[in-house]
């Protein structure tokens, strides 16, 4: 029986795709993940975290900053510490470096205790590094003059805020529910002293 090759180029691509295996895509390309991690209330940096991406991990450096060579393309980056609510990041990484800037972490609640969010103004403007208080939970504003304090027993709490220069106060109260985060509390400084709040 006769048979018909095929030309010999054509038999140089089957050749070429059988070699190359089912995948035929590209390796990925080296990416570096950076950033830092805060508290997300008291905005003190948050030392040995670990950051993880797949098998690849590091710690966080004393003043929360961490840097983690990866592969670029869809990744998802998981942060878990002591003390703290994990977070879990999903980024498509380019080739190169990402810097994801700065990442708060959410202390973890203990049984009876809650947490309140809010802003700090001051003449209508966010107020940036404001100082709250209740009891012995401690907070400080971020640049948007967002915060959140936690630790809080539960039950009605009275919040006071300091600016950052100390010139001016203010003050709210909010009702703290067990392992629950009370939103929109919300403080305008002024000048005069705070009154004592009403509980």
């Amino acid at each position: 029986m006769n048979r018909t090759l095929p030309p010999a180029g054509l038999m140089v691509a089957i050749l070429a795709v059988l070699a190359g295996g089912c995948g035929g895509g590209s390796a990925p390309d080296p990416a570096t993940v950076r950033g830092t991690l805060l508290d997300d209330g008291t905005l003190r940096p948050v030392a040995e975290a670990t950051v993880s991406v797949g098998s690849e991990s590091t710690t966080s450096a004393r003043d929360g900053s961490f840097s983690l060579p990866t592969q670029s393309g869809q990744r998802t980056i998981s942060i878990t510490a002591a003390g703290y609510q994990d977070r879990t990041i999903n980024r498509n990484l380019p080739a190169g470096t990402s810097n994801l800037g700065t990442l708060y972490l959410r202390p973890a609640l203990r049984a009876g205790q809650g947490a309140v969010r809010g802003a700090v103004t001051r003449n209508g403007a966010a107020e940036a590094g404001a100082t709250l208080r209740s009891g012995n939970a401690q907070a400080r504003s971020k640049d948007d003059g967002s915060y959140a304090i936690y630790a809080l027993g539960t039950g009605r709490r009275a919040i006071t805020a300091i600016s950052a220069d100390g010139t001016q106060t203010g003050w709210a109260c909010a009702d703290v529910s067990d392992g629950e985060i009370t939103g929109g509390v919300d403080i305008e400084l002024g000048l005069e002293p705070p009154q004592p709040p009403q509980l």
